[in-house]
């Protein structure tokens, strides 16, 4: 029994013995996502997605620069106004950052209410021609395909928007321990009209962090003081 008391004695020491600065040097971390921004010609300020509906949860290894979806479905909706959705983004499994090709298990650009409106699909980014109706056809799925077929008299705006089209060449803009923040946002084409400083392409991200609990015994194996108190309690006992 007394062996056993400082073989817990040691571990108890071990355990008491990480400092904040141990927990400082932690690598993941919990991420909250709290905002989504958008930028196009539309506004230089970026229009926030609404994200009420998302169940997505994340972490954030500030050594790779990655952030992981590590659960639930990215959802979020774009609007020009509370009953009129440009489109809406849903996502699941992504891994994006670092600057790199982002990936994900599922992706689904969902068209809204507006594009048709104004003779245009917004996922599909496409005008609908001289006679309004769309002649095109666009898929998403399985997993992250997408295709897009161009008909009739519809004109191609851009790319279709896709997982790369939307989260590639994602970067850490900020990071401070608590508040992280992800873009890929950059101003192309007219930017001569737009503000210095202004976007017109491109996400960012905020999300807000805490560190991911280190338990006790794995710390203590990976320092090798479990090791030697068990050790030294075996020699005792023998």
């Amino acid at each position: 029994m007394k062996n056993k008391a400082i073989l817990a004695t040691a571990v108890a020491t071990a355990v008491g013995g990480v400092t904040t600065a141990d927990v400082a040097d932690a690598a993941v971390y919990n991420a909250v996502l709290t905002q989504v921004l958008t930028y196009s010609n539309n506004g230089t300020a970026g229009s926030a997605g609404n994200i009420t509906s998302s169940t997505a949860t994340f972490t954030y290894d500030d050594t790779t620069n990655l952030l992981t979806q590590t659960g639930g479905l990215y959802n979020a909706r774009f609007t020009t106004a509370p009953t009129t959705t440009l489109y809406r983004t849903s996502v699941t499994g992504l891994v994006m950052g670092n600057g790199g090709a982002a990936s994900a298990a599922t992706y689904v650009c969902t068209e809204g209410n507006f594009g048709a409106g104004v003779g245009a699909s917004i996922c599909g980014n496409y005008s609908l021609g001289a006679n309004f109706i769309s002649e095109s056809t666009t898929t998403w799925g399985p997993g992250t395909a997408a295709s897009r077929t161009i008909g009739g008299d519809d004109n191609a705006a851009g790319p279709q928007q896709t997982l790369s089209f939307s989260f590639d060449g994602m970067n850490t803009v900020s990071f401070n321990g608590t508040t992280l923040v992800l873009a890929n946002k950059t101003c192309t084409g007219p930017c001569a009209t737009l503000p210095a400083g202004a976007f017109n392409n491109g996400l960012q991200w905020t999300l807000t962090t805490t560190v991911v609990p280190i338990p006790a015994t794995a710390w203590l194996l990976g320092t090798g003081l479990l090791g030697v108190a068990g050790r030294k309690f075996l020699r005792k006992k023998a």
